[in-house]
């Protein structure tokens, strides 16, 4: 088995959103497509490697979120199936609602971020279930519930090695910052750690984060991340209790990681890169909505 990190030059940036292709001996699997915006960067790049969709036995997705599987639709319309858990397949098969809400979100912006996103046949889209095993082209992977970022998430064991997805944080390549992956409305802290005690258990020699690429130090990277996600996530809690509106927390909360990455030594450009895969305004939402929710028992 071959792993081939796919880097998909989002908007123009080197090293932020990944596919993965895997190499089996009797075909291949990918697993995100990336969003409709990168589908012909990833599809040029495959082609270079001698590699088209009649080549795939199957897709595997970690979540509906855009910059994940946007381009999913162009994959089931080439007959590749796709894999994915059982609460985002409704989504793949009928896009409209999650390209609705994320249009209200994003504007005018919406279709130069993430392209388009077509429906997906019914009869090609697979659930697959927490714990579940399947063999494709000869690769055996088997499918991780991970909830934290989205409660429809998945990570993907194959043989020693875990992708990810957003479960683990956004840690571009060769930076030590981690920005925690905390998009609304599902964001959840304890199911987040719980999910990183999940992974830890299984320990797995590599993990393969969509944003991105490979580490091989598991532990040192879990340990960092669930360090992370606590210290943001009190933060914001802290900041709540003082009466800050939404506004200004959004503000605060990009301070805050601002003066993290930059002890980190980021610089301004890979900066930016991070604002565009998981922007702190999004987060800074994402983490108040869930404090809301547990001030309102949970609901």
């Amino acid at each position: 088995m071959e792993i081939v990190t796919i880097d998909l030059e989002f908007q123009g940036k080197t090293g932020v959103i990944a596919a993965y292709l895997i190499r089996g001996e009797e075909g291949n699997v990918l697993i995100e497509t990336g969003p409709g915006s990168t589908r012909e960067c990833l599809v040029s790049k495959l082609g270079e490697l001698g590699v088209s969709a009649k080549d795939f036995a199957a897709v595997f997705v970690t979540h509906v979120h855009l910059d994940h599987a946007g381009a999913i639709g162009w994959w089931t319309g080439q007959g590749v199936p796709v894999y994915a858990h059982p609460k985002a397949v409704k989504h793949i098969i009928d896009p409209e609602r999650l390209v609705e809400s994320a249009r209200m979100v994003y504007g005018d912006a919406f279709d130069r971020l993430w392209g388009e996103m077509t429906a997906s046949p019914k009869d090609l889209v697979n659930v697959i279930e927490d714990g579940e095993a399947i063999t494709v082209a000869g690769i055996e992977v088997t499918a991780i519930d991970s909830p934290g970022h989205a409660f429809h998430h998945h990570c993907y064991q194959i043989g020693s090695v875990i992708f990810a997805g957003d479960a683990v944080g956004a840690k571009l390549s060769h930076v030590d910052y981690l920005s925690v992956t905390a998009a609304p409305p599902q964001f959840h802290l304890s199911h987040t750690l719980e999910t990183l005690e999940k992974i830890r258990a299984l320990k797995p020699t590599a993990i393969y984060p969509t944003h991105f690429g490979a580490v091989e130090d598991v532990e040192e990277h879990l340990n960092s991340y669930r360090d992370a996600v606590e210290l943001n996530v009190q933060f914001v809690r802290d900041r709540l209790r003082e009466g800050m509106d939404e506004d200004s927390l959004r503000v605060a909360y990009q301070a805050f990681n601002m003066e993290q990455s930059f002890r980190a030594g980021l610089d301004s450009s890979r900066w930016e890169a991070y604002q565009i895969i998981n922007g702190t305004d999004m987060c800074a939402d994402g983490i108040r909505m869930y404090w809301e929710r547990e001030a309102n028992g949970g609901a």
